[in-house]
């Protein structure tokens, strides 16, 4: 899944030097987590070789063992490295819905999330309650591949709150995995420009 070393780089950028640009932009280590968390995955040199990418996906990738875990689970909560081949049972879209409202970091305050997910029935659905009111939404089943149709929504119940803040996404190139953050206006150029990764918006 992962293609990065690959991949013909500009230039080798320092690990510190990486994670102090897009903590400029907003994504961050989880407080506590350190770089040699990170290092635990991939040696030093193979992040440098490939600047920014693959940080950004080690960092929203489900934490490998505890040192890298925050809260949540996960080495940052501004970043996710999410498969979209990932639908296998009950919990799944729940789960993607919590992710996404950790990343929204309180502009998409879900609350009672539950789901149902019977892939041999041909059954999907998530519900959730957003500023007092409920949501049910059905769901394609595709033998274990997401309904994008879903993360469409969010990032259209994202933007219907008001707030700068939109969901992001950066496609890897691999065909079934990519990033996904939310961003200001702002943090998204400057994330743009500053790491020349393709950052689009989530829609």
């Amino acid at each position: 899944m992962w293609d990065f070393f690959r991949r013909k780089t500009p230039k080798s950028v320092p690990l510190e030097t990486q994670l102090a640009t897009l903590a400029s932009c907003g994504i961050s280590l989880v407080p506590g987590i350190t770089i040699d968390a990170l290092t635990m995955s991939f040696d030093r040199d193979n992040f440098e070789a490939d600047p920014y990418r693959l940080a950004l996906t080690v960092m929203g990738t489900e934490a490998e063992t505890e040192a890298q875990a925050g809260p949540g689970g996960y080495p940052s909560d501004n970043i996710w490295h999410f498969d979209t081949e990932c639908i296998e049972d009950h919990g799944d879209y729940a789960r993607i819905a919590s992710r996404l409202r950790a990343l929204a970091q309180g502009d998409l305050p879900l609350q009672q999330i539950e789901d149902h997910v019977d892939v041999e029935a041909g059954e999907a659905w998530l519900a959730f309650q957003l500023g007092g009111q409920s949501h049910r939404w059905e769901a394609k089943v595709e033998d274990d591949w997401v309904d994008t149709n879903v993360l469409s929504r969010f990032a259209g119940l994202l933007v219907k709150q008001g707030r700068s803040r939109r969901f992001t996404y950066i496609d890897l190139g691999g065909g079934q995995d990519c990033l996904i953050g939310c961003s200001t206006p702002d943090q998204r150029s400057a994330l743009r420009e500053r790491t020349g990764l393709k950052v689009e918006w989530l829609d």
